[in-house]
């Protein structure tokens, strides 16, 4: 708007300067020929005043706008920073909400096997190479733990230590592939070896083999551990089998874990070692 009053300022100039002229000659005349003078002047000075009525009115309404559109501007600030600060509010509340459903399920845990004495650990690091077979947690031996102490999440078993430093201990998952856990179907009773395997692994899947060639097992089968173990006290959930592999005679189980790994920040570690004898030995 400024830039256009700029080039047409020597215009207006120059308009003003004739209407002025005019307007003295017909001053002057006017007490000769009062009635044609006045006609005359409506005749000239009304469509110059309307044309420079018009353009005031129109510079003045520009200016409102551009002042609107300046507040505009700060107001649509204020709300992005308002909306900002929810988005960030709403975060914190769904983290929180996560964590205390996390820690609701632990103490659930904690209750059902109540015999066993625990205590809580967080995850602080990761294998780099699979986020899924290894994980450091945040405590060690100054915490009372060791070497085969069994590991519990949320939904079940989730693996064993395998060292344990002054302040962090290192922990493998039951679906690493150099686990082996020895387990049954709750529904049967049929037991057998659960191993970690290498093409599983990225799934989050292990495989079962049974002891019995003529074992009965079915998809939706529950797998907890056996009470014919090493490490592992009987009774843990494991999960459930939800595929059946028949290969050259063998048939194996498919078993998805009940502790999704990939989602896992929070666990319980059982700080008491077991003694049970392995008598998997033809395996």
């Amino acid at each position: 708007m400024l830039d256009f009053i700029r080039e047409r300022k020597r215009a207006f100039i120059i308009g003003a300067s004739i209407v002025c002229l005019v307007l003295l000659v017909i001053s002057a005349s006017e007490r000769y020929r009062p009635g044609i003078v006045r006609n005359a002047l409506g005749a000239v000075v009304s469509p110059v005043a309307g044309f420079f009525s018009g353009i005031g009115n129109w510079a003045g309404e520009s200016i409102a706008a551009i002042r609107d559109m300046g507040g505009l501007a700060a107001e649509n600030a204020e709300l992005r920073e308002r909306i900002f600060e929810l988005e960030l509010q709403t975060g914190r509340l769904l983290l929180t909400e996560e964590e205390n459903q996390v820690l609701a399920e632990l103490l659930e845990i904690s209750r059902r096997y109540a015999d066993f004495p625990t205590i809580g650990a967080n995850i602080i690091a990761r294998d780099p190479g699979n986020w899924f077979d290894t994980f450091i947690i945040d405590r060690g031996t100054r915490d009372g733990l060791a070497r085969d102490m069994v590991v519990l999440a949320p939904g079940g078993l989730a693996g064993v230590v395998v060292w344990a430093g002054w302040n962090h201990a290192s922990v493998v998952t039951l679906i690493d592939y150099t686990s082996a856990v020895g387990a049954q179907s709750r529904r049967t009773g049929d037991w057998g070896i659960m191993r970690g395997e290498i093409a599983l692994m990225s799934h989050g899947l292990a495989q079962m083999e049974f002891h019995n060639p003529e074992a009965e097992f079915a998809i939706g089968d529950e797998i907890i551990t056996s009470a014919m173990s090493s490490i592992y006290p009987p009774g843990l959930l494991i999960g459930h089998i939800v595929d059946i592999i028949d290969e050259g005679g063998s048939r194996f189980a498919i078993i998805q874990p009940a502790v999704d790994f990939s989602r896992l920040s929070t666990l319980l570690v059982i700080t008491e070692l077991f003694d049970y004898v392995l008598i998997y030995e033809e395996y």
